[in-house]
């Protein structure tokens, strides 16, 4: 076998370890799924994950990665735009930037970013170091950019305030799919339904980050 057709097979199995898992950890829930169910739900030998991954931890970075690279890039994108502005953000345009790019993924991969959405809520609260993986430095990046928006709010504060804040939109997020109504079947929440409720948990955000930090 040579060389290419190894590593060809080798990215296969990879990619199918990381859409079991992450089928199995948003429908059982991270710490509840074992390596040994993803091996076998993937139909492969009890050390897969360990020869491909290494660890756990490690396959659920690649999970987060698979989906979420696109999210944490176009989000970088959008702060670099903000930092690049000469005007400081406003609440709107601060929101909006974190934001779109969620509901863009769940436009274009309503199954699978739905999943993805899901099992960030089950880790985000938790601060899981395999989130460190989609971030990098995009935390501290986008801090500076909500500093520019609240100069006046004391700094302890706005950063506790602000994670508050999007913890509540990705919760709100990830369970998308559990209020709509009709949500059981396949594809999910339509698309209509999805970006009225996008747009809802985006008016509220907007307003409780005003609220929270613009005093």
């Amino acid at each position: 076998m040579t060389g290419a057709k190894q590593n060809r097979q080798g990215d296969a199995t990879r990619a199918r370890l990381v859409k079991t898992a992450e089928r199995l950890f948003a429908a059982d829930g991270v710490d509840a799924v074992s390596l040994r169910a993803v091996n076998a739900a993937a139909g492969l030998g009890p050390s897969s994950v360990h020869y491909h991954f290494g660890t756990k931890d490690d396959l659920l970075a690649a999970v987060l990665l698979d989906m979420g690279a696109g999210v944490r890039d176009r989000i970088r994108v959008n702060v670099d735009e903000l930092a690049a502005a000469p005007e400081r953000p406003g609440v709107e345009s601060l929101i909006r930037a974190v934001t779109d790019p969620y509901r863009d993924l769940l436009l274009r991969h309503r199954t699978r970013g739905m999943r993805w959405m899901k099992i960030v809520m089950q880790i985000a609260p938790q601060g899981h170091p395999a989130l460190d993986a989609t971030e990098q430095d995009l935390r501290d990046r986008l801090l500076e950019q909500v500093r520019r928006a609240f100069p006046d709010t004391d700094a302890a504060r706005l950063e506790s305030r602000w994670a508050i804040a999007l913890m509540g939109f990705i919760q709100a997020l990830g369970r998308a799919d559990d209020w709509a109504p009709g949500s059981s079947g396949p594809s999910g929440p339509s698309v209509e339904w999805l970006v009225d409720f996008y747009e809802d948990q985006v008016a509220f955000l907007i307003g409780g980050v005003d609220r929270l930090l613009g005093r």
